[in-house]
Parts: structure tokens; sequence; C-alpha cells
């Protein structure tokens, strides 16, 4: 079985172009290996990745997605098949699964298929979208009970609660990324969250300024600081747009969809070497 081995840095990207043209082998999962992640391709497309290195995976990490697919397919009517979720995220320990009308009746079925294959998973929520300008997630529980979790990712700890913050799994390469041009730095997090970039970065960086307007999501960066025993890390409750500290950042990080409002505040932020 194929795989492309390629350095953090650039997972994201071979990752997409993977999934763009169709080469991404789904029963199995992405293997990460210190610096190198693994990207398993579909035997026949390795000239799609002739810039990359091609290795043999001895032990492939198989995916247990794979196996949600056979038990739920065994349960549901043939006629609806195709409508079922062909993936569902995983935080921590807990799954959440876009569902479709044409099969939300078999909710319970694919919650317990969800379970049944990956053991490590203690509840089902399925997705429903998000409200509100801070995007809160609006979940309805399938299986388990809990919402509170730990998601270990490139080594950090990120406490949180999957009914209160949105966490994007699809950003870990990009925040490691950053987090390894950042080496030595000072750096301002305008839009912090639970600290998504702020726990990685505050990791290589000299000190790092961590901004979050929503007052749960300033929870948990309070306790995810704690909980990785971060001590340059300089966390504040309010609104970017008016509490940035200014002179003070060699670089300024703006993970929000609507940034380009607060750019003069986040050039004010950069000091004159920055």
């Amino acid at each position: 079985m194929k795989a492309v081995r390629v350095r953090k840095e650039n997972a994201e990207e071979v990752r997409k172009l993977a999934e763009r043209i169709g080469a991404k082998d789904r029963r199995r999962l992405i293997k990460t290996d210190g610096e190198y992640v693994e990207i398993p391709i579909l035997d026949g497309f390795e000239q799609n990745f002739r810039d990359f290195e091609i290795v043999d995976q001895e032990i492939p990490v198989e995916n247990p997605r794979r196996k949600f697919l056979e038990l739920v397919s065994e349960k549901v009517p043939a006629s609806v098949r195709n409508f079922l979720p062909n993936s569902y995220k995983i935080i921590g320990d807990i799954a959440i699964v876009k569902i479709r009308e044409e099969v939300e009746k078999y909710a319970g079925e694919i919650a317990n298929s969800i379970m049944a294959s990956n053991p490590r998973i203690k509840s089902v929520w399925r997705d429903l979208g998000k409200e509100g300008m801070i995007r809160r997630p609006k979940l309805e529980l399938l299986a388990g009970s809990r919402s509170e979790t730990i998601h270990v990712e490139n080594g950090c700890m990120f406490k949180l609660d999957v009914t209160k913050v949105m966490f994007s799994l699809g950003n870990q390469y990009e925040r490691q990324r950053i987090a390894d041009k950042a080496e030595g730095e000072v750096v301002v997090d305008m839009f912090a969250g639970i600290g998504y970039f702020t726990i990685p970065t505050a990791k290589k960086a000299e000190k790092v300024y961590a901004i979050e307007l929503n007052p749960e999501a300033y929870c948990y960066l309070l306790e995810n600081i704690r909980l990785n025993r971060l001590k340059n890390v300089l966390p504040f409750l309010g609104d970017s747009m008016f509490i940035t500290p200014e002179g003070v950042a060699d670089r300024v990080i703006m993970g929000h969809i609507f940034c380009q409002d607060f750019l003069e505040t986040a050039i004010r932020a950069i000091d004159k070497e920055g």
C-alpha cells in the first residue's frame, strides 16, 4: 500500500491535492512520524506525486470510518445507503457527524455504528451547523452523554466543550507551520479562541499575546494554557479591535473570517522591525 511522505508543513497541500484528484485512500488514516506525515493514496496515482517521496506502508493504519460504513450499511435499506455519511470528525473522544434528511430517521443506528467501529468514541453528536456571530456549534446528542473532551494535536492539549466552541481539524498542519515560523518571536493572536494557534505557537515563541472576545472560549483558553504548562502567554478577554497592544509584535495571527476589518489594528501591533 502506497503513501506520500512529506514534511508537516507540506502535508495540508498534499492532502488537498489527493482529495481533489480522488487519489486519497479512505480505507487508511493519515500517519504522523516525527516531522513527517504519510498520506495514503490509491495504487496508480503515484505519478501525480512525483515531486514527493512515495513509500510502502508495511503496517498501514486502518481507518475505523471504513468499518463504520460497513456496519451502518447493514442496518439501513439499500435504497437510502447513498445518503449515509461517509465520514465524521473526531475531537478528543467525541464524534461529530453530519446526517442528511433522507437518513435522519436512522440517526441512532448511525451513532451506534460509529461507537461500535471505534471504541475510543464516548459520545456522538449530530452537526446542525453554526449559530450567531461567534459561530457557536449547533449540535444534537445521538449517543453517550459527554460534550467536554481533551483533544491532543501535535503534542498540544486542547480542552473544550464541543457544544460551546468550534474546533477546525483541517487546520492542524497550518497551526504547526505557523508555530514553527514563530521561533523566538513575540506574537499577537488577535482571535485566540481556545488557543488553536496560541498554544502551539507559545511552545516556540518568546511571548504570545492572546486575545479572545467570547467568554466561554476564553475560559478554555486559560485552561489550555494551564494544561500545556505555558508561562509565556498573556491572555486578554475583550474585543481585539480595541485592546490589541501596539508596537510589540514580530508576527500577528488573524484567524478570523472578517479579519480584513482588523488590518489597521494588526499593523499597529507590529514592532517597527516586525
